[in-house]
This record gives structure tokens, C-alpha cells and sequence, in this order.
């Protein structure tokens, strides 16, 4: 099963998509929010495999609560469900690290196939995206690293987890930073995030 979260202002909307993905037998609904305060501040407490979030909510919105998910939650699947067709919110939506953005009007079996391989690797989001793909300066070590590095870990244990050495670990980090033209680690990710460089493709 699936832990997932639900974050949206429309109780009933809510409510009625718990009872959709309850019942697909898929997901398991552990906590939902009704707006981006209150799941910033409950998230932390959470055990969760998947957010599925809207774009507008009260005092904080979907688009900046991910922003802040992210910094601390790299490897969690964000979906973003909402009734916004324009590109530009997709855009963002990709930019900031969301694994999808999907339409509330598509029917229930869809929404199920699409949360489903957004939680098995896949970017799921509208037609016409390729064009906004995001080409990072990074390298697949480096990609691996940063990750770490947003996720709390230290030189030390990111090393031990990657089985490389300390220094090899620093070189990086100093590497990425000079990279994005920042001085100090707190700089390096949100700066990486805020390019959409952490969720994308290294360079060729």
C-alpha cells in the first residue's frame, strides 16, 4: 500500500478523492490538509510514500509549499492535482521537483494508472512538456550528493552511504557550489531547486 497524503482547500473534494484511492486498493490515506500551513507543519511527523497536493490553498500555496517539501523530502513523489490547464503551472510545477501535474477532470482509473507510475519513477505531466525539460550542469555523482546533502546528511555519513571518501564528497560539494556561483551548502540547494536542477537530467 501506498502511504499517501492529500493536501487540498475543498473538503468534499477531498474527502471524495480518499475514498477513490482507498478503494483502488493501492493507497493507504495517512493524513489530509486543507491548506499549505497546516501540511508544512504536519508533514514532518509523517511516514509517507506520496503527497498529492492542489495548486491553490489557503495562506501558503501548493506551488511554494512543495518548494519547501522539497528541501527536506528529495526522494517523495509530489502529484499535483488541479483544475488549471495552463501550461505555466505544469512549468512550475516540474521546475520546483513535482513528479506530476495532473487535471482534476480526468476519470478515476486514469488518476489511478498516472499516481501509480509517478510512484514507480515516472514523470507524469501534460502534453507539450518535453519542451520545458531542464538540461542541469550537474553530473550523476554530483545529482546524487546534492540529494543527500538536502535530505540533512553530512560529508561523513554521505560518503559512508556512497562509499567514496570524504574529501571526494567536500571536492564535489565545493564543485556545485562554484557551479551555481553560491558560498555555502543552505545557498547551493535552495538555488538548485529554485533552477529546477535537482529533479532533472544531468548534462550530456
Amino acid at each position: 500500500m501506498i502511504k499517501t497524503v492529500l493536501a487540498d482547500d475543498h473538503k468534499l473534494f477531498c474527502d471524495g478523492l480518499e475514498r477513490v484511492l482507498a478503494d483502488s486498493g493501492h493507497f493507504k490515506i495517512v493524513h489530509k490538509a486543507y491548506n499549505g500551513q497546516a501540511l508544512l507543519e504536519t508533514l514532518p511527523r509523517l511516514s509517507f510514500d506520496l503527497l498529492v497536493i492542489d495548486v491553490e490553498m489557503p495562506l501558503i500555496n501548493g506551488l511554494d509549499t512543495i518548494k519547501r517539501i522539497r528541501a527536506s523530502n528529495p526522494d517523495r513523489t509530489i502529484v499535483m492535482l488541479s483544475m488549471h490547464e495552463e501550461l505555466v503551472f505544469s512549468q512550475e510545477a516540474f521546475s520546483l521537483g513535482a513528479n506530476g501535474y495532473l487535471n482534476k477532470s480526468m476519470d478515476a482509473s486514469q488518476l489511478i494508472s498516472s499516481l501509480l507510475a509517478a510512484c514507480s519513477g515516472s514523470k507524469v505531466f501534460p502534453e507539450g512538456m518535453g519542451s520545458v525539460r531542464i538540461q542541469s550542469p550537474f553530473s550523476d555523482r554530483e545529482h546524487q550528493i546534492l540529494r543527500l546533502i538536502a535530505s540533512g546528511k553530512t560529508s561523513e555519513e554521505i560518503a559512508r552511504l556512497l562509499k567514496i571518501s570524504e574529501l571526494t564528497v567536500r571536492t564535489h560539494r565545493r564543485n556545485m557550489m562554484q557551479k551555481l556561483n553560491v558560498t555555502n551548502t543552505a545557498q547551493l540547494v535552495s538555488k538548485a531547486l529554485e533552477m529546477g536542477y535537482m529533479f532533472t537530467l544531468p548534462r550530456s
